[in-house]
């Protein structure tokens, strides 16, 4: 696919979403505000790190649930399914290289602020992880439910309790790093619970588009 056929791509999604299509980069500014709160106020250096993992990875799938949210309005799906399976790979591939591209900018001021030693391979194997997850489970999460509120709502509900309690609240499978991993095995479970959940959303998205 040529670069105008892409740019092309991206001016219609602008057109698509109105005023929601900037919401992302929004919070990618508010996360940059927030980086430099917590690191001014604690010395704790996965305090402005979860910021990126709680608020911005998650955030990074926005546009791809809303674009595909009209796939499963009433009366649409007939109409609509045949461009989808067509477009879906470029889809998803266009916005991880767009959010991805932010979100590496959110990770120099992470570097920034807490020096080049912070960021270890596990970390970095584990943020890539995370968010790819966030770029499939939203668009999974639509085919399974077919309703918008409702994947977000369990997207975001889960999310949400997972920073907001540090992952302490629920015994569910908890994908976020809030310290520094102890050993082999705080690292090991939730990049296993990553790969298991990036598999899934494959398999459910692939069952719907292909």
């Amino acid at each position: 696919m040529d670069k105008k056929t892409i740019i092309h791509l991206f001016r219609f999604d602008r057109r698509l979403l109105g005023s929601l299509y900037v919401f992302p980069f929004l919070v990618y500014g508010l996360c940059v505000a927030l980086m430099l709160v917590f690191a001014a106020r604690s010395d704790e250096p996965f305090l402005p790190y979860t910021v990126v993992q709680g608020i911005a990875v998650p955030i990074a799938g926005w546009h791809i649930v809303f674009l595909y949210s009209h796939l499963y309005e009433e009366g649409a799906k007939e109409a609509l399914l045949w461009h989808y399976r067509k477009t879906v790979v470029i889809d998803l591939l266009r916005h991880a290289v767009l959010h991805g591209g932010c979100l590496l900018l959110l990770v120099i001021v992470t570097l920034w602020i807490n020096g080049t030693a912070f960021l270890t391979a596990p970390i970095l194997v584990h943020l890539f992880l995370l968010f790819l997850f966030y770029q499939l489970i939203g668009l999974a999460m639509l085919s399974v439910f077919r309703s918008l509120d409702v994947a977000l709502s369990v997207i975001a509900v889960y999310t949400f309790m997972e920073v907001a309690t540090q992952g302490t609240f629920m015994p569910w499978p908890h994908l976020f790093l809030f310290q520094a991993p102890t050993d082999s095995l705080s690292l090991l479970l939730p990049i296993l619970w990553l790969g298991a959940g990036i598999v899934i959303s494959v398999i459910l998205i692939g069952r719907e588009f292909w």
